[in-house]
């Protein structure tokens, strides 16, 4: 472990306070017996609250030295953040420094895959593996400079992902205006797109997710099936 400073600061991102004020209570018990070096945690209930605390407001950034993340929150579509994976990818452009774990209820290989070829978190907890012990070994891990992945995880990475489905950026804002009913021919008013590439993006789309049916429902089903809506 680093040389401890007097303080670490840790923001919990997670739309379920019961969920926060848990994570808090590990927190304390290792603090309190000397597993942990001591931290101030913080809490942050939505995606548009966390966004405030950490992208917009006044307070630096580099302030907080882990961050955990969940992947599942409320949208904030003013700022094109319509889960906690989003807000991740800003947060790796503004400070690469910081280091994000992500928790998640998720537990589809494709989506998990996604997350880590995305945003490359420090941590991935998978919510139904998580107790206090994981936990804190996870904070010490991150602190240590070794990532750390819960069993679910563990074993994914293990497989190799024998098939990872992986969206890039211009793919999942595709995908989402779909999602929210935009017909194809009125993507290229919303991305910079002829009507050619949204007809090929299709194609490339339903080849990824083996969807030989060309209707949309279909696809957005089988993409919803995967983990990524």
């Amino acid at each position: 472990m680093p040389t401890p400073k007097k303080t670490f600061r840790s923001l919990i991102i997670d739309d379920h306070e019961v969920t926060c004020r848990g994570y808090g209570v590990f927190f304390e018990n290792a603090m309190n017996n000397g597993t942990i070096p001591k931290f101030q945690i913080d809490f942050a209930y939505s995606s548009e609250e966390a966004y405030n605390i950490l992208l917009r407001q006044g307070k630096p950034i580099h302030e907080y030295d882990i961050v955990f993340l969940d992947i599942q929150l409320p949208p904030f579509p003013e700022h094109k953040i319509f889960t906690g994976e989003d807000l991740g990818i800003m947060l790796r452009k503004k400070n690469p420094e910081i280091k994000i774990i992500v928790q998640t209820s998720l537990s589809n290989n494709h989506a998990l895959y996604n997350i880590f070829y995305t945003l490359n978190p420090d941590g991935i907890l998978v919510k139904t593996d998580l107790d206090e012990d994981s936990f804190v070994a996870c904070i010490k891990s991150v602190l240590d400079g070794s990532p750390f992945y819960s069993r679910t995880f563990s074993k994914l990475l293990r497989n190799q992902f024998t098939k990872g489905y992986i969206l890039d950026q211009e793919e999942r804002e595709f995908v989402r205006l779909l999602y929210q009913g935009i017909p194809s021919k009125d993507i290229p008013n919303h991305l910079p797109w002829s009507p050619s590439k949204v007809e090929k993006k299709k194609r490339i789309l339903r080849q990824k997710f083996d969807v030989e049916d060309k209707n949309t429902f279909s696809l957005l089903s089988a993409i919803r099936e995967a983990g990524f809506l």
